[in-house]
């Protein structure tokens, strides 16, 4: 998976994901929209329809009563009088027709001046009549070359409500009403999708407001998590050696020589945490032990030996110190074996732990010591070089011995400010936080 600052994620990925669910949204909402809306039209013509039935029976119910006929008679005089009996601002019957139970045709009226008329009466013979029942009807929408129509089926009752026929008509949307539909069809649906991306647009400042509260908040708790890698790794430097510088010098050393092996960012940060925090099981080492002069005894030296597995324990019980435990778990090992807690050879030693051992002693080597001076550039390079192999990584070897150099002149002996300064600027590379550095 793909990595990118927040600064970017947020002006171009968080941009990118949102327009596109923005536009699948829209076209979702737009395509239900228009569903909805064109099932509401048809079945409104569907309704003007069956209007139109009801309204044909009504008027034979009408003729029934007055001339006291049958509901057949009544309805083939109805039909007789235009040649469009019934007839809506969105359209007209341009057939009807009324059958018996046997679907005999009792009396039937058509448009004959209607475009294509020829074609929906063939349609409509091959459609097998229905016989629905008593305040029923069955009704469907039908488009014939590019033209809305409805074809409804109703009952006829006589005057005490029995049915004895059934009528058949063929309602044509007219086409101005069909435009005008669609039109509204088209407009509701653009209105939704409008809709849609306004409130997108609406939520980009919403969220970038609220990620960059998140990156304020980060940037707080990295600050706070580097001040305390500095105060825990510091304590036990002073209460060492009445100094932190050691722990600068050792971080440094060995962030630019991980810098020189090329070490990907996350394995720097394990680095710098490790380097700053090797020593800090020292501070369950009693002084007796920790400041005396001289050359430990053997008990003494085995009592040191368990700041290794003091400083891991310390470091595990905080999520974002723990993965700085590969140093301080393994800095005492040796690349051929031998070293301690664990005796591990080889690159089963974590490569942080290998480059971190040749910077602590190279330090260790250059520095004043109550007990003894510092060795020269010369007699430090020597030392390291005749434990290639055995004491140290080879490989680690060869990337210090081209800086190592100029790392001398920087670091070696040098304690104060500056330091701290250039070792704040590793911790800005590796951990900083905000809106252009944190990754998502």
């Amino acid at each position: 998976m793909k990595t990118h600052p927040l600064h970017a994620f947020v002006h171009r990925v968080l941009v990118i994901r949102l327009a596109v669910a923005a536009a699948a949204l829209a076209v979702t909402v737009g395509l239900a929209s228009y569903g909805v809306q064109r099932a509401q039209i048809e079945s409104q013509i569907t309704d003007l329809g069956r209007q139109g039935v009801l309204s044909l029976v009504e008027q034979a119910r009408f003729v029934m009563e007055r001339r006291e006929v049958d509901a057949v008679t009544a309805l083939s005089e109805v039909l007789a009088q235009d040649a469009r009996p019934v007839v809506y601002r969105a359209g007209s019957f341009v057939h009807l027709d009324v059958y018996d139970r046997s679907g005999a045709v009792l009396s039937d009226k058509t448009d004959a001046s209607y475009p294509g008329m020829d074609r929906v009466l063939t349609i409509l013979a091959g459609r097998a009549r229905t016989f629905p029942a008593w305040e029923q009807d069955e009704a469907q929408t039908v488009r014939i070359d590019g033209r809305q129509f409805v074809f409804v089926t109703g009952p006829i009752a006589d005057a005490e409500g029995a049915v004895i026929a059934f009528a058949r008509g063929v309602f044509a949307v007219a086409p101005p009403e069909l435009t005008r539909m669609r039109r509204t069809i088209v407009r509701n649906s653009m209105i939704a999708i409008a809709i849609v991306i306004g409130v997108s647009v609406l939520l980009y400042p919403v969220i970038l407001h609220l990620t960059r509260r998140l990156a304020d908040y980060s940037t707080h708790l990295l600050e706070a998590n580097l001040e305390t890698l500095s105060v825990l790794g510091s304590a036990i430097a002073k209460r060492d050696s009445d100094t932190d510088a050691h722990n600068y010098r050792v971080t440094l050393y060995a962030t630019r020589i991980g810098e020189a092996m090329g070490l990907p960012a996350a394995e720097m940060r394990v680095l710098v945490k490790g380097s700053f925090l090797h020593d800090v099981g020292k501070l369950g080492i009693p002084d007796s032990i920790l400041l005396k002069p001289g050359k430990l005894d053997e008990q003494e030296f085995a009592v040191m030996k368990t700041h290794v597995g003091k400083g891991a324990d310390i470091v595990e019980r905080s999520a974002w110190l723990q993965e700085g435990n590969e140093v301080v778990a393994h800095h005492h090992e040796k690349f051929a074996g031998g070293g301690y807690p664990r005796g591990l050879k080889g690159s089963d030693i974590p490569v942080t732990a290998r480059i971190f051992a040749v910077s602590d002693v190279f330090d260790a080597l250059t520095s004043h010591r109550p007990y003894k001076t510092p060795l020269s550039f010369a007699e430090t390079m020597s030392v390291l070089e005749h434990d290639r192999g055995s004491h140290f990584d080879p490989s680690v070897i060869d990337a210090f011995s081209a800086i190592a150099r100029e790392l001398y002149g920087r670091y070696a002996g040098h304690e104060g400010r500056d330091l701290q300064e250039e070792l704040a600027a590793v911790a800005q590379k590796y951990f900083s936080a905000g809106m252009k550095t944190l990754q998502y």
